[in-house]
């Protein structure tokens, strides 16, 4: 599925985006996400999976760089769970707290200013390499 908001005829300020996953598997449901570069963007992950063992959140990349994506998803055990699995990292650009079936959580922060791909991955532990989208910037 494949959204568009903030497209340069409306004069939004920001634009709020939810995202699920696809049931209890480790895939979003949305895998592209379309915004205008420099638009707030309000990212809320609700978390409509079942299984207790779906713990999601979504971490956006700086990049769309497969490099950066493996990284920062194979840190994320060390980092740990009081760190919500998200490694110190300078590739990471914004990302939301976990959130356990039934739960919803969001983050806030500004699109990126240069138009181009910027990936984003679950970072519980085992989750990156299939629950992964882009965001374009455009």
């Amino acid at each position: 599925m494949e959204m568009e908001v903030g497209a340069e005829e409306t004069e939004i300020t920001g634009v709020s985006i939810t995202i699920q996953p696809d049931g209890d598997n480790m895939m979003y449901a949305e895998e592209t996400i379309t915004v205008t570069a420099g638009t707030e963007v309000t990212l809320v992950l609700e978390n409509t999976a079942t299984a207790p063992v779906m713990i999601h959140n979504i971490v956006v990349l700086n990049s769309d760089s497969d490099e950066e994506a493996t990284r920062v998803g194979m840190a994320a055990l060390a980092a740990g769970e009081a760190m919500d699995y998200v490694p110190e990292d300078d590739a990471i650009l914004a990302y939301t707290p976990m959130a356990n079936p039934g739960e919803t959580v969001e983050v806030t922060f500004t699109a990126p200013s240069e138009p181009g791909n910027y990936r984003f991955i679950c970072t519980y532990p085992g989750h990156f390499a299939t629950m992964q989208g882009v965001l374009v910037v455009q």
